[in-house]
């Protein structure tokens, strides 16, 4: 097994030829401040991202009454929102596919939930047999965090 300076050794002599050349260097070390700037994720999400690869296998008709597989910028959409989350925010979710091609993000300890498409989003609480929430709203990640956090509390 190769001690620490060993391999700092053999990064140095693989980088060596690179490092005259500022724009290059720049680059480097903006990979390596991304590397290093991913938070570690947890196991809920790893969970839903499995579900979600899952999900996207369905083929049209997938629920025998016509459901459209996923759409791919819905996707997009809810892996942009899974990034703005940490794993214990995550923890009491689930993921479903709607015939509509979209994504159902289930809030496990309520009747609630929050729907991804392309461009926007939509969510719903059911209480005392009321029902709450509102379409259509326009997608970003940071408004559907704001919305889970309302529905989790």
């Amino acid at each position: 097994m190769a001690t620490t300076v060993q391999l700092q050794e053999e990064l140095f002599r693989e980088i060596k030829p690179w490092l005259d050349s500022e724009a290059i260097l720049r680059k480097i070390i903006a990979s390596v401040r991304e590397l290093v700037s991913v938070p570690s994720r947890g196991v809920f999400y790893t969970k839903l991202l499995e579900k979600l690869s899952d999900y996207q296998e369905y083929e049209y008709d997938w629920d025998g009454d016509g459901g459209l597989p996923l759409n791919a910028q819905a996707v997009k959409n809810f892996k942009a929102v899974l990034k703005q989350c940490d794993d214990d925010s995550l923890a009491n979710w689930s993921i479903f596919p709607s015939a509509n091609g979209t994504l159902l993000f289930q809030y496990n300890k309520k009747k609630s939930g929050i729907n991804i498409g392309k461009g926007d989003f939509s969510y719903y609480e059911i209480a005392d047999g009321n029902v709450k929430g509102e379409n259509s709203l326009p997608f970003s990640p940071e408004k559907v965090v704001e919305c889970m956090k309302k529905i989790s509390k």
